[in-house]
C-alpha cells in the first residue's frame, strides 16, 4: 500500500522564500545605520577629535538609511545597493580621516553584509570597490605607493572574508533550503487542511441542516400519524355511535313497514290502495338505510383493520352462490329478469369466510339487478387449479371506460339510471374490494358503454394463492411493512373472533375451526395461534406433523352466554329486528300450548312492533308488556312468563340489572330470555379465564421472554384488602 506525498517545492519557490528572508534582514540593517552613525559621532566626541570631516560618516549613514528606507518597499535590490554604498562611503571617509590598518577592517563588515544581501557576484563587486577606494584613500593620505603591504593585506583580508562567507553560506543555504522546503510543504499542507476543514465545515453545516429538516419532517409525520389515527378512531366511534342511535328508529320504521307490505293480512282492516305504494316506498328506503348503516360499520371496521374473517371449509356453490341466489331471486323476478347460475363441475373447496363472501356476491347481484332493465343476470363459477373465479354478468347499460377506475372508490356512485330510487350509497363495491382482498384475492370489472358489465373476483385455493392481504394499513413497527401480522384464533363463535380482532391492535385476526388450523397456517403463515386450553395438544400435534413451528397461546376461551352472566339466554337480536330472526328464535322454543311472552322495552312503539311480529306467527301467544325494569319485575311477580324479550338499555333498572335480579329470584331464574337491543353489550362482560399459557417447540431467549413477562406485569394488578395498595 502506497501513500501519496506532497510535491517537492520548486526552485522558484525556494528562491522566493530566500528573497523573503533577505528582505526581512534589510529593515534591521536600515535601523542599524543611524545607530552606527551616532556611535561614531559619540566616539569622535570622546576622543576629542575635530568635527569637520569626522561628521561625514554620520551624515552618509543617515542619508543612506533614509534612502534605503524609501526604496525598500518598491525596489529591494536598489535599497540594498544604497545601504552597502553608504557603508562603503562611511568606511572610506573614516579611512581618509584616520588612515590605519584598523580602519580598513571595516570593509570586512561590508563584504559579509554584501554576501548576505545581494549574493556572491554582487558581494565581489562591492568588496572590490571598497578595497579600491580604501587603497586610493590610503595612498592619498599616507603617500605610500598602491602596491605596498597594507593595501595587499587588506585585499587579502577582503578576499578571505568573501571566501569564508561563501564557504559558510553553502551549508547554510542547504540548511535553509531544507528548512524552507519543509516549511513550504507544511504551509501547503496547512492550506490544504484549511481548505478541507472549510469543506468539512460546510458539509457538517449541510448535514446539520438536513438533520434538522429530517427531524422536523419526522415530527410532522408523527403528529400527522397521530392525527390520522385519532381521526380514524373517532370515525369508527362516530360510525358505531350513529349506527346505534339509528337502529332504534330504523327498527320501528322497517319493522312496521315490512309487516304492512309483506303481511297485510295480519291487520284487521286492509290498507287503502292509495297508501300501499307509499308504504312500499317507505319499506324499500328503510331497507336501503339499514343496509347503509351496516355498510358504514363494515367500512369503519375495515379501515381500522378490525374486521375479522372466520374461515372454514367452504363449498362455494352450496354455501355461497345457492343461498345468495335464493335471496335475490324474488327481486329479479319482480323486474322481469332471468337469473342464471352457470357453475362448473367439481369445483374445489376453499378456506374462506362464507358470510363475507355472501356479502360480496349479494352486493354484486343487487347492483346488477338494480341497473338492468331487461335481459338476464348470470353468475359463473370456474376454477383454473390455482384460483376460484366468480363472475356476475348483466345486460345493463354498461359503464364508460373512463369511469371504471373510480368504481371501487368509497362513496362514489355512477349515474347509470335516471331515477334516484336506483342509486346506492357508493359503499358496496368498496366493501366488496376490501373483503375480497382480505381473503388474498382480487376483484376487477370489464364493461363497455351499452354492452353490459361483468364483475369478476378470484380467490386463491388453499396453499396456492397470495397470503398477504392488501388492506390499507399504517405500520406501527418496522416488522409490518407489507400489512398487519396475522393471528389465528381457533374458536367456533364469530362473536369471540370479532372480540379478539377488536382488541389485538396491529394484527389481522382470522377465525378457524380446529380441523382447519394446519391448512390456514400453510396458507396465511400466522404469527401465532390462539386456542382454548383443551385444544392445545391436538393443535400442537397437527403443527408438528406439518413441520410448522408456530407459537400457541392457550387460555380458557370466553363464552358469550357464560361470561355475560346470561344463563338461559336464547339469543341476541340486534335492532332493526328482522321478523324472520325473531320467528326463528321463537320456533326454537318448540312451544306446546299457549306461551306467555313478556316484552320489556322503554319504547312503547318497539313493544308494539314486537307484538305485531309475534301475532304474525301461527302459534298462539299471550303478550305481557313492561316499559322498564321495575315494571317488568312487578309483572313477573304476578305472572311468571314462559319467555322474556328484554331491551338492554333502559332508564332506571336496565336490562343487565333486570337479568341479575331474575337469576337471583328462585321463581324467575329459569325463565328463558331473548335480548333485543340496538347495542351488543356482550363484549363488556366477556373474560379470559386463566391459566394463559404459551407453547413453543423451541426455548425462548431470555430477552424475548422478559418482554412477555413485562407485558403481563403491565397488564395485571394485584388486589389487596381495602386501604392496601400494591407497590
Amino acid at each position: 500500500m502506497t501513500t501519496a506525498t506532497p510535491d517537492a517545492p520548486s526552485r522558484d519557490d525556494l528562491s522566493k522564500e530566500l528573497i523573503d528572508l533577505q528582505q526581512s534582514m534589510l529593515p534591521s540593517l536600515i535601523v542599524a545605520l543611524p545607530i552606527l552613525g551616532w556611535a561614531w559621532f559619540g566616539l569622535v566626541l570622546m576622543q576629542g577629535w575635530r568635527l569637520g570631516l569626522n561628521l561625514a560618516p554620520l551624515v552618509i549613514l543617515l542619508v543612506g538609511a533614509y534612502a534605503s528606507y524609501r526604496l525598500y518597499a518598491r525596489h529591494f535590490r536598489l535599497a540594498c545597493w544604497v545601504l552597502l554604498s553608504a557603508l562603503t562611503f562611511a568606511q572610506v571617509a573614516i579611512m581618509g580621516e584616520h588612515p590605519s590598518s584598523l580602519a580598513s577592517v571595516g570593509g570586512v563588515v561590508v563584504a559579509v553584509l554584501a554576501s548576505s544581501l545581494i549574493g556572491l557576484p554582487g558581494a565581489v563587486l562591492v568588496t572590490a570597490g571598497n578595497w579600491l577606494a580604501n587603497a586610493l584613500v590610503w595612498h592619498a593620505a599616507s603617500g605610500a605607493p598602491l602596491g605596498t603591504g597594507t593595501a595587499i593585506q587588506s585585499g587579502v583580508l577582503y578576499g578571505l572574508t568573501l571566501g569564508a562567507a561563501w564557504l559558510a553560506r553553502r551549508p547554510l543555504n542547504s540548511s535553509v533550503e531544507c528548512a524552507l522546503a519543509g516549511w513550504v510543504r507544511a504551509r501547503d499542507a496547512l492550506m490544504e487542511v484549511r481548505e478541507r476543514r472549510g469543506e468539512l465545515y460546510r458539509v457538517v453545516r449541510a448535514l446539520e441542516e438536513a438533520t434538522y429538516r429530517m427531524e422536523r419532517v419526522n415530527n410532522e409525520l408523527v403528529v400527522a400519524r397521530r392525527e390520522a389515527e385519532l381521526a380514524r378512531a373517532l370515525k369508527a366511534r362516530f360510525a358505531a355511535t350513529v349506527s346505534h342511535e339509528l337502529r332504534g328508529p330504523l327498527n320501528l320504521i322497517l319493522g312496521f313497514s315490512s309487516m304492512m307490505v309483506l303481511s297485510p293480512e295480519r291487520y284487521p282492516d286492509p290498507l287503502p290502495d292509495c297508501y300501499v305504494e307509499d308504504v312500499d316506498a317507505i319499506y324499500r328506503n328503510s331497507m336501503h338505510l339499514a343496509a347503509l348503516v351496516d355498510d358504514v360499520l363494515d367500512l369503519s371496521q375495515i379501515e381500522v383493520e378490525r374486521l375479522p374473517l372466520v374461515k372454514d371449509r367452504v363449498d362455494l356453490p352450496r354455501d355461497v352462490i345457492g343461498q345468495v341466489v335464493e335471496i335475490v331471486q324474488p327481486f329479479a323476478e319482480r323486474k322481469g329478469l332471468r337469473l342464471r347460475a352457470e357453475i362448473a363441475d367439481a369445483l374445489p373447496w376453499i378456506l374462506a369466510d362464507a358470510v363475507r363472501l355472501r356479502q360480496v356476491l349479494l352486493n354484486l347481484l343487487n347492483n346488477a339487478i338494480r341497473f338492468t332493465e331487461r335481459g338476464a343476470v348470470t353468475i359463473r363459477a370456474t376454477s383454473d387449479h390455482e384460483r376460484l373465479r366468480v363472475t356476475v354478468q348483466d345486460t345493463g347499460p354498461g359503464i364508460a371506460r373512463e369511469d371504471i377506475p373510480r368504481l371501487f372508490q368509497e362513496f362514489h356512485q355512477l349515474q347509470l339510471t335516471e331515477t334516484r330510487a336506483e342509486r346506492g350509497s357508493g359503499l358496496g363495491l368498496s366493501i366488496c374490494k376490501h373483503l375480497v382482498e382480505l381473503h388474498g384475492g382480487e376483484i376487477w370489472v370489464e364493461s363497455e358503454k351499452g354492452a353490459g358489465t361483468a364483475f369478476h373476483f378470484a380467490l386463491p385455493l388453499p396453499g396456492l394463492g397470495p397470503v398477504v392481504a392488501k388492506a390499507r394499513h399504517i405500520p406501527d413497527t418496522p416488522l409490518a411493512k407489507e400489512g398487519p401480522r396475522t393471528c389465528l384464533v381457533v374458536h367456533h363463535e364469530p362473536t369471540t373472533v370479532r372480540l379478539f380482532a377488536r382488541h389485538l391492535e396491529g394484527y389481522r385476526v382470522v377465525g378457524a375451526p380446529r380441523d382447519e388450523v394446519t391448512n390456514l397456517c400453510e396458507q396465511l403463515h400466522p404469527h401465532a395461534v390462539i386456542t382454548s386450553s383443551e385444544s392445545v395438544a391436538p393443535v400442537a400435534a397437527a403443527l408438528r406433523r406439518m413441520s410448522l413451528d408456530v407459537p400457541i397461546i392457550s387460555c380458557v376461551m370466553p363464552d358469550a352466554q357464560r361470561d355475560a352472566g346470561h344463563s338461559g339466554v336464547l339469543g341476541y337480536l340486534i335492532k332493526p329486528v328482522a321478523p324472520e330472526l325473531l320467528w326463528a328464535v321463537m320456533n326454537g322454543l318448540q312451544p306446546r300450548g299457549q306461551l306467555r311472552i313478556l316484552l320489556v322495552d322503554d319504547d312503547p312503539d318497539a313493544v308494539r312492533l314486537l307484538e305485531r311480529m309475534l301475532t304474525a306467527l301461527p302459534h298462539p301467544y299471550t303478550i305481557m308488556r313492561a316499559f322498564d325494569g321495575a315494571h317488568a319485575l312487578e309483572v313477573m311477580e304476578q305472572d311468571v312468563p314462559d319467555v322474556a324479550l328484554i331491551d338492554l338499555v333502559m332508564p332506571g333498572i336496565g336490562g343487565q340489572q333486570l337479568l341479575e335480579r331474575m337469576r337471583a329470584d328462585a321463581k324467575l331464574q329459569n325463565v328463558p330470555v331473548v335480548i333485543v337491543s340496538a347495542r351488543d353489550m356482550t363484549e363488556d362482560h366477556l373474560t379470559l379465564s386463566t391459566p394463559i399459557t404459551l407453547n413453543t417447540q423451541r426455548p425462548i431467549e431470555f430477552a424475548r421472554g422478559s418482554h412477555c413477562l413485562r407485558a403481563l406485569l403491565d397488564a395485571l394488578t394485584a388486589r389487596y384488602p381495602a386501604g392496601i395498595e400494591p407497590h
